[in-house]
Parts: structure tokens; C-alpha cells; sequence
């Protein structure tokens, strides 16, 4: 009997902290200051981002002529091969699909090393503006006494990243912008 009692006011304990706790958390989480940023928009849109952007494509288009002249004569002697299958004798015929395959291979392997040379700028030329990102994002979320700020991705329900909505006066991506471009110019 007595073991009872205890479950019971056990039961009945519980149930007063269900109904006591949530309510200070409601309470509490009246007092939260939270905003959202988009990091794509401020990364396509501040100097620094700007600046990262150009230096890449100007590398791509380095890349894209220097392998323009070679994917040209590559596609011209598939073609030859594609065109004279039929004339040429067995023999001649493997020799130029196994020279057009190892050209084929050695191309693969240069634009392979060339994308990875991108990837690498790309990271070398994105990790400080990222950290000064990082870091003015914690030092305005502070000074404005957020609690939470969520990045907004705006581009359908594929891409966001776990916020489906939020109002446009909590956005600070644009003060991020200004104070990320002051930065760069100290």
C-alpha cells in the first residue's frame, strides 16, 4: 500500500513539472531576440566576396583557354575516327581509337588536376572571408544581444536549411554587408 502512495504522489509530482516547467520556458523564450542572414547574399554581394569571385573566374577562363585548343583537336579526331571507321583497315583502326583513347585520358587528367587546383584557391582565397564572416556575425549577434541567428538560404524549400519562414524584419544580411565591407577596409 505504501509503495502505491509513493507512485501516486510520484505521478502526481510529475505531472505538476510538466505543467509548471513548460510555462517557464514559454515564458522565457518570450524574452529571445533571434534573426536570420543570408550568407549567399552577403558572400555574392560585399567587396570581399566580389573580390574572391573575380579571382576565381579569371582562373577558369585561364583554364578554359588553355584547354580550349586541345578539347578541339580531341573532338576533331573522334570525328575522323567516327568518319573513316568504315575505310580504314583493322589494324589502323585500333591504333587510332587507342590514340584517341589515351588522349582522351591524359585530357581527363588535366582538367582533373586543374579543377582540383580550383577547389584549392577556392578554399584558400574563401577561409579568411569566412572567418571574418564568422567573426562579425558573433560580434553583431552580441552587441544586439541575439540569441539565435539562423541562416536563410531564399532560393525554395530544396535549399534552405531547416527554416521554412521567417519575416524580413529580422534579417540583418544587409548590416552584416556593411559591417563585412567596413572591415575589409581597415
Amino acid at each position: 500500500m505504501k509503495i502505491l502512495s509513493t507512485m501516486k504522489y510520484a505521478y502526481v509530482f510529475g505531472l505538476l513539472c510538466l505543467l509548471i516547467f513548460p510555462a517557464q520556458g514559454l515564458a522565457a523564450a518570450g524574452a529571445m531576440k533571434v534573426a536570420t542572414i543570408s550568407l549567399q547574399d552577403v558572400l555574392t554581394q560585399s567587396k570581399a566576396g566580389q573580390t574572391a569571385q573575380q579571382q576565381l573566374q579569371g582562373k577558369v577562363q585561364e583554364y578554359q583557354d588553355k584547354f580550349s585548343k586541345e578539347q578541339q583537336d580531341l573532338e576533331a579526331l573522334g570525328a575522323e575516327v567516327e568518319k573513316k571507321r568504315s575505310v580504314w583497315s583493322k589494324d589502323i583502326l585500333e591504333e587510332k581509337e587507342r590514340d584517341y583513347q589515351m588522349k582522351m585520358r591524359e585530357f581527363k587528367l588535366k582538367t582533373d588536376d586543374a579543377q582540383f587546383e580550383l577547389k584549392q584557391l577556392e578554399k584558400k582565397i574563401m577561409e579568411p572571408i569566412l572567418k571574418d564572416l564568422h567573426e562579425v556575425i558573433a560580434d553583431y549577434g552580441k552587441k544586439e544581444n541575439y540569441t539565435m541567428i539562423f541562416e536563410n538560404t531564399r532560393k525554395g524549400l530544396q535549399s534552405r536549411t531547416g527554416l521554412l519562414y521567417a519575416t524580413e524584419e529580422i534579417d540583418i544580411t544587409k548590416d552584416i554587408l556593411k559591417l563585412l565591407d567596413s572591415r575589409g577596409k581597415k
